[in-house]
């Protein structure tokens, strides 16, 4: 088991116990294909006001998509870009579809565009959705699949292109280029895992988490509070490589033989996270859901403490403009976190009534 490039893993004694030795080197990135400039849109999941349009161009990014400008609301981000936008789209899970926009307009703009095109006999579906408006989905589909079908044949299943209308203020048409697995996501939610605790993060919010992280093509991502290891199994899907410590022994073999019967196999030691066993450069950014309640073990430390010494170590271990997404309890926590790096971003996730979670971006200066 190796967590670097170049490294290795000394097992001392205990279950798990490791220290790790790593030459500091950062990993290489393949080169980015040439990309021409295309307007896209991303129909966003809505669950939250910030979060997912806030992953959506973190992991636009971290893929080097270059953005020119942008609108957006609470289910709409349309973006003028140049760069790997595909590539970006994979990363998501707070969105549905990532589309590359054709036309906008009214109605009729949109039935004009679609009887200028000449699908020389290619399958093609035709969907729609209202965003803040209540459409009969049909009284959209059926004109635009007569238009497309005088060059093009309908097929529901399996179409070779795929188009969305969404419609609001305007009709916006696109092609559909990515189609986020939501089905995925709810199935590998902790609830479905063999090791499991209560407040383990869902899938989709795990996935948010490390894009806000902002982790190159084939980077390393670190959890240094694993837990059940949900953060790093989304990480390992995502292509990174994958590093996960706790001090807990019981949490470090849960979540290694969770991630493998899913197929996964992060890199998982038992340490503690304010004396990291790495070396600074070895991690690309750190990705984490630290403890922040009664139910959450500490061994008795005041979890403002653990804090403090955590983020220090976060400071010793990263280089400078990696970044650290975090989720925080408490106003007195982000200040831990700002006392020492810069505090990038936040976004304000309500639990219940006397819990709010902070998914905060850090970044080191």
């Amino acid at each position: 088991m190796s967590f670097g490039m170049k490294g290795r893993i000394r097992t001392g004694p205990g279950e798990g116990a490791a220290t790790f030795e790593n030459d500091g080197h950062r990993q290489t990135h393949h080169p980015l294909p040439r990309s021409t400039g295309v307007r896209i849109f991303i129909e966003l999941s809505g669950e939250h006001p910030t979060l997912p349009r806030a992953e959506a161009l973190a992991a636009m990014a971290a893929e080097r998509v270059d953005v020119k400008a942008t609108t957006f609301g609470p289910h709409l981000l349309r973006l003028d870009t140049t760069g790997p936008v595909e590539r970006a789209a994979r990363r998501l899970g707070l969105a549905h579809l990532v589309c590359e926009e054709l036309a906008s307009g009214d109605l009729d703009s949109i039935r004009a565009f679609a009887r200028s095109q000449d699908l020389g006999g290619r399958t093609f579906r035709v969907r729609a959705r209202g965003i803040g408006v209540d459409i009969e989905p049909r009284g959209v589909e059926e004109p635009l699949g007569a238009d497309f079908g005088r060059t093009g044949r309908v097929d529901l299943d399996a179409p070779q292109i795929d188009y969305r209308v969404l419609v609001g203020d305007e009709f916006v048409l696109g092609r559909t280029l990515h189609r986020v697995d939501r089905a995925r996501l709810e199935a590998t939610k902790v609830a479905h895992r063999s090791f499991a605790l209560p407040i383990s993060l869902h899938p989709k919010f795990a996935r948010a988490l490390v894009n806000l992280a902002e982790i190159p093509m084939a980077g390393t991502v670190l959890d240094p509070f694993c837990g059940t290891g949900g953060i790093l199994l989304e990480a390992a899907e995502l292509g990174f490589r994958a590093i996960g410590f706790d001090r807990e022994v019981k949490m470090v073999r849960g979540a290694r033989a969770s991630c493998r019967e899913v197929g996964k196999a992060p890199d998982f030691a038992v340490a503690d996270a304010g004396r990291l066993p790495i070396r600074s450069g070895s991690v690309h950014g750190i990705a984490t859901d630290p403890p922040y309640g009664r139910a959450a073990s500490t061994r008795g430390e005041p979890v403002d403490r653990l804090y403090e010494r955590a983020f220090d170590a976060f400071v010793e271990v990263l280089n400078r403009g990696a970044r650290v997404a975090v989720v925080l309890p408490t106003e007195k926590a982000i200040d831990i976190g700002t006392a020492r790096m810069e505090l990038a971003e936040r976004h304000a996730l309500r639990v219940h009534r006397s819990l709010a979670r902070h998914f905060c971006v850090f970044l080191k200066t």
